[in-house]
């Protein structure tokens, strides 16, 4: 039986450089699609269903995830070495507020409720969200074996099979995080690692995270122009 999630980390460190001239002044989590921005509508969705302790890990522009977290009783910690660095990086400096199991997302998504409640619904521990094909450039694919992760990449020729796609919404345990920090402190490559490349490099291990695929879920990543269209005249209507 999953413990009850009341925690979730947001990665929203880095620069958003595909997204310039947008991101000048603004991280890419103020960006703004619909009536809300970003950021605003997953604190939105997440506080709807009972997760109260949001923590940002900031990094590009930090300030104004800070004042944002001021007004909505949030957390902030900040990655100062965001621009030289990965995700995992960002996500290891958390360690001092981050103990408990939490919902881990990324600042650059538009997504529908689903993606979080199924998540809290599933007795799954540890969990990668993942959705049908979306055909949207840039996917991450998922290669899963008996329902669990086997192996992730930006490259097909990379996998022997290829079961779904990334979202870049998950459920991580505190035994997870742990291992996640141990293999941070002994991997000399580390800093410059994505946190889902450490993930799967753990499951290659031996270590065993479920994979949930919502086949139709309504999302996408905002990474460049392209996307932001998508966003718009795709994703933003069907919410």
């Amino acid at each position: 039986m999953s413990k009850r999630i009341d925690t979730a980390v947001i990665l929203a460190a880095g620069k958003g450089t595909r997204l310039r001239p947008y991101t000048h002044d603004i991280p890419k989590g103020f960006m703004q699609v619909g009536e809300e921005k970003l950021i605003e509508r997953s604190i939105r969705l997440l506080k709807k269903n009972g997760i109260e302790n949001i923590i940002i890990g900031t990094g590009h522009l930090h300030e104004q995830y800070e004042k944002l977290a001021e007004a909505e009783g949030l957390k902030t910690f900040l990655s100062p070495d965001f621009a030289i660095t990965g995700s995992f990086h960002t996500l290891c400096y958390g360690q001092e507020l981050i103990n408990s199991d939490f919902l881990l997302l990324e600042s650059d998504l538009l997504f529908e409720e689903l993606a979080i409640t199924e998540l809290l619904m599933s007795k799954n521990n540890d969990i990668i969200l993942c959705s049908g094909f979306t055909q949207s450039n840039d996917e991450v694919y998922v290669s899963e074996q008996d329902g669990l992760l086997k192996k992730l990449s930006k490259q097909k020729e990379e996998l022997d099979t290829i079961n779904a796609e990334l979202v870049g919404i998950w459920k991580v345990s505190q035994k997870l995080y742990q291992q996640l920090l141990a293999l941070h402190s002994s991997t000399p490559d580390s800093k410059n690692m994505d946190y889902e490349l450490a993930i799967a490099n753990l499951c290659s291990k031996g270590y065993h995270v479920n994979v949930l695929t919502c086949e139709n879920l309504i999302w996408c990543e905002i990474d460049n122009e392209e996307h932001l269209e998508r966003a718009y005249y795709d994703v933003l209507p069907r919410l």
